[in-house]
């Protein structure tokens, strides 16, 4: 039996009905196998989404690409509003030959720019999670393996312009009324603003990963072919699509944090891959930090692979109001989810594990 194609693997998840045609309006060369697409949205058209979709996208008919190719949206998703000025969404794409629309995404760029692609939205991996428990939202933890931080992109932009929105908010109302403290104070606080958000970050570097001065010019457009305002917005810009390692997304992540739009931290985990010897799921961190900090040591690195007691000390003892998000190779996110859920592991409620897998 051959490999599903996306359409096939993800027939039982929602999907949107109208089909949105969008242009091609930056592309940036994140990484020697990643490209940042940024797709722009027509005046007439409006697309809604929640943080962690993904869309079916279709290049053009003349292609013969007759199956969409599934790729996760990485911007917020008040950056497809006209009210932002230049309404787009933005994906991650990596380089798959296997794929046709990867194969195809990955043609020169100036083959692309400004070329019609057509999407449809879907999926069910979304912020904010359902909720069954009586326990109020207090801790979210984001458990992502290379590709697999796509979707938590999105829902920590999410989570911090809804952050800010409801600080401000909430100032304003202070200087308009200074009174009642007492049991409304805890109504009113911004639901969001005091939520703690945790990151694990595992990433596999490879003789091909950027580093010093290569890794920057790659960072800042070198070699691609752009258009529009450079995509600078709320979600960031396609500059802070690596850092200097060409780890995907980790300067933008490691802004919302450093910035205070985010309350917590990223922990980031560095794998060679080859020959690495993977400790069991019952050990814990062994490894201590090999590389600086940055923001302010909102993110810490260690040299060795993740392991499900760092997503235990990470969700901490106040497990019931807690929610979990893993994306990442099946293999990773099956086991996690098996000790996270299982009785004779942490015995979270199913609703507290949502997870997504990737090919």
């Amino acid at each position: 039996m051959g490999k599903l194609s996306h359409i096939e693997r993800t027939a039982h998840e929602p999907r949107g009905q109208a089909r949105h045609s969008l242009l091609i309006d930056h592309i940036t060369q994140v990484t020697p196998t990643i490209r940042l697409f940024r797709l722009s949205v027509s005046p007439e058209d409006r697309i809604g989404f929640l943080p962690g979709q993904w869309v079916d996208l279709y290049p053009p008919q003349h292609t013969g690409i007759a199956k969409p190719g599934g790729f996760t949206l990485t911007s917020a998703p008040s950056l497809a509003s006209h009210g932002c000025g230049s309404p787009h969404l933005e994906l991650a794409v990596q380089h798959s030959p296997d794929n046709p629309v990867a194969a195809y995404l990955f043609r020169p760029a100036e083959q692309l720019l400004r070329t019609p692609v057509s999407v449809r939205i879907g999926g069910s991996f979304v912020f904010p999670p359902p909720r069954s428990g009586p326990a109020p939202l207090r801790r979210v933890v984001f458990v992502a393996g290379g590709m697999g931080v796509n979707p938590m992109m999105s829902m920590l932009s999410h989570i911090a312009e809804l952050g800010l929105c409801q600080q401000q908010q909430q100032q304003q109302e202070e200087e308009e009324e200074e009174a009642e403290e007492g049991e409304e104070e805890g109504r009113n606080r911004a639901q969001f603003h005091d939520l703690e958000v945790k990151l694990l970050y595992s990433f596999k570097e490879s003789a091909s990963t950027p580093t010093g001065a290569a890794a920057s010019q790659q960072a800042a457009g070198d070699g691609t072919a752009t258009g529009g305002d450079g995509g600078r917005g709320r979600g960031g810009s396609e500059k802070d699509a690596a850092d200097g390692r060409g780890i995907l997304f980790l300067d933008r992540i490691a802004e919302l944090f450093g910035s205070g739009r985010l309350n917590g931290g990223v922990q980031l985990f560095l794998t060679s891959g080859a020959g690495e010897r993977r400790p069991a799921a019952a050990e814990g961190p062994s490894s201590p930090p090999v590389l600086a900090s940055c923001e302010a040591g909102h993110v810490s690195v260690v040299r060795r692979r993740m392991t499900v007691r760092d997503v235990e000390e990470a969700i901490g003892s106040d497990k019931a109001s807690a929610v979990v998000y893993i994306c990442g190779v099946p293999t990773m996110t099956d086991e996690f989810v098996q000790a996270l859920v299982s009785p004779d592991g942490l015995g979270l409620r199913k609703d507290q594990v949502l997870f997504e897998k990737w090919w």
